[in-house]
């Protein structure tokens, strides 16, 4: 385990240059995915290891450590490369609530919970600043449709969640959504999006963009929407071939690229299902698209950008790999889930 996960201290350096030329430790942040979730942090300088061993899920990296929920003890926690560990001190399951969904957006943190038994599902959405302070429920709903309020991003005026149809989005291949509406954080006003509800297909919201998957015309794969939130203009990118499955959007933080998963999938939420994968790369700002990386035998999930590449995760193999946004060549990173770097001082 060891030197695969040393190879991304290689690939990455920058951050073991930064490392040493301050008094900031920096640790680069993995899980491997196992009977047990193993996170490990890994000191970027001398190599140190902490680890730890969970049965968890939702992992989030913030700055200082890592937000996931531990199923051993049903609560939100937070782990630190310097050992620490310890429960979330206000997002966390309540009442009656059986599922906690959550995301953190600069000094806000957004969560939903979730009561009820399919289809009357109620969900409440909570918002406060990091600190705990300024909590507020911004909205309370139940559709008895059998579908949950789950969010989707968040910034400073809105939250943006879907109406997800209860567990299924964690069993398909890609983060896909159904029908994604905002809520106004002063006033608490809904309001779909534009074209919403949709499929059942990818989308990401970020950098005042709407990036939305959609059925081609005679099924023929997923064409592209990108929709400008402020003014309402959208472009439509036609599919790039004929695909069943389209999702993992993700939106660059500078807000000039972004990618999406498409897949071909047989024998579906079985022991024997196979997917092959394709990455496609969104050029925002001529609004044109290409495949990045051709078809493979592999689930590759878009994880996040760096350095003039992307970061993709095959959770059948358990690796991380890096595609170069130039040729779409593809290099292994780590046995392991790359969830990125945190610094101690």
């Amino acid at each position: 385990m060891r030197k695969f996960l040393l190879l991304i201290l290689i690939l990455m350096g920058a951050d073991a240059r930064i490392s040493a030329q301050t008094s900031t430790t920096v640790y680069q942040a993995f899980v491997s995915n196992d009977a047990l979730d193993r996170l490990t942090f890994i000191d970027v300088l001398t190599g140190a290891q902490t680890t730890f061993d969970f049965n968890g899920d939702r992992y989030l990296l913030l700055e200082d450590g890592v937000m996931f929920f531990d199923y051993a003890v049903n609560r939100v926690r937070m782990a630190a490369p310097n050992g620490a560990l310890r429960d979330h001190p206000f997002v966390q399951l309540e009442g009656d609530a059986r599922r906690i969904d959550w995301l953190v957006h600069g000094d806000q943190v957004a969560w939903t919970l979730t009561s009820g038994m399919y289809p009357a599902l109620v969900t409440t959405t909570w918002v406060a600043n990091r600190d705990g302070s300024n909590r507020r429920e911004v909205l309370a709903d139940s559709t008895g449709e059998g579908v949950r309020a789950f969010p989707v991003a968040l910034d400073e005026t809105h939250l943006y969640l879907d109406y997800q149809p209860d567990s299924i989005g964690d069993i398909t291949p890609f983060r896909q959504y159904a029908a994604l509406f905002s809520v106004d954080l002063t006033t608490g006003e809904t309001q779909p999006l534009p074209g919403e509800p949709g499929c059942f297909c990818g989308a990401a919201i970020g950098a005042g963009r709407l990036i939305r998957l959609t059925l081609a015309a005679n099924l023929n794969g997923f064409d592209v929407r990108v929709v400008d939130l402020a003014t309402g203009t959208q472009t439509v990118l036609p599919s790039l071939g004929v695909y069943t499955q389209g999702g993992d959007v993700l939106i660059a933080p500078d807000g000039l690229s972004a990618v999406y998963a498409l897949g071909e999938i047989t024998n579906f939420g079985t022991t024997s299902q196979r997917l092959r994968t394709v990455i496609a790369l969104i050029d925002l700002t001529t609004m044109t698209q290409r495949v990045l990386v051709p078809a493979v035998d592999r689930q590759l999930r878009p994880l996040g950008f760096t350095d003039g590449a992307l970061l993709l995760f095959d959770p059948g193999a358990n690796r991380t790999f890096k595609a170069d946004l130039s040729t779409g060549t593809l290099a292994a990173v780590s046995q392991a889930q790359y969830l990125g770097t945190v610094q101690n001082s």
